[in-house]
């Protein structure tokens, strides 16, 4: 199926949060993993089935041991668990100190994200640059999205970030703004600076800033969730976006061919 990326240019938009909502209303199978090397946030927000704690020594860095053998769906799912809603996750590192335990399985990891045959995957990797440890899972994504606010200071970063980014990741670029809903003139904006810029974003979304929405996905909310601003402007993400990542391109076959050359000469990968 298909890896969609999110991620910031600086700071904290709420990559998390948009991650576990557009999961909650993806219309198809999906996994969220968390690739954030700065640390887990859904371990200590979201609880398992019954309120339950999630394991959060069962995830990435599980995978890290698992996966020297080889990853495939099987592997995946085995180093998952579900959260309370019935939504998949992958929980990422405790600390940043455990990543230097991923030693090279971010490439596997993102080929593997992309080819998954019973789920889409949505990879929440924080904060990213060129230096990222996680970079290789941005680069195999069929779908990369910048998450940013519409302050001056994000939508400076998210333009540097843009204009880097598109040297390292031949994918489909988005960008969701998060805003109050009434700010569609600050989104506009954002839409402005994008369009005076040489790289092409192809996918534009505008999600509500939302704290009363949000709060349910950090084990505080109160009241009817489907009535908010939030769910309401992420029900339309997240169809556009998996009917976006629903055909194949040209990037899926050529991260296949990494994954597997035809001349058979893959030992050692």
């Amino acid at each position: 199926m298909a890896l969609v990326a999110l991620a910031s240019a600086k700071g904290s938009p709420g990559v998390t949060t948009t991650g576990l909502v557009l999961g909650a209303l993806w219309p198809r199978q999906v996994l969220l993993a968390e690739c954030d090397p700065a640390g887990s946030d859904v371990a200590i927000r979201m609880t398992a089935p019954g309120g339950h704690p999630l394991n959060s020594d069962r995830g990435l860095v599980s995978l890290a041991a698992a996966g020297r053998k080889g990853l495939d769906d099987d592997v995946i799912m085995a180093h998952s668990q579900q959260l309370d809603g019935g939504l998949d996750v992958m929980v990422g590192v405790r600390a940043p100190e455990q990543i230097g335990g991923m030693g090279g399985l971010w490439e596997p990891l993102g080929i593997t994200f992309n080819q998954m045959f019973s789920s889409d995957v949505i990879a929440d990797c924080g904060r990213i640059g060129p230096a990222s440890p996680q970079l290789p899972v941005v680069q195999a994504a069929r779908l990369v999205v910048l998450v940013c606010t519409a302050t001056g200071s994000s939508v400076a970063h998210l333009r540097e970030r843009l204009a880097s980014l598109v040297h390292h990741v031949d994918a489909k670029l988005g960008v969701i703004v998060v805003a109050d809903p009434k700010r569609r003139d600050g989104v506009k904006q954002v839409w402005s600076v994008l369009d005076a810029m040489s790289v092409q974003v192809q996918h534009r979304w505008h999600l509500a800033y939302d704290p009363a929405g949000a709060a349910f996905f950090d084990g505080r909310g109160q009241g009817r969730l489907d009535r908010t601003p939030l769910i309401r402007t992420a029900s339309d993400i997240a169809a556009e976006m998996a009917a976006v990542v629903s055909m194949p391109t040209q990037h899926d076959f050529d991260m296949a061919q990494a994954a597997f050359p035809p001349d058979g000469n893959w030992e050692g990968r």
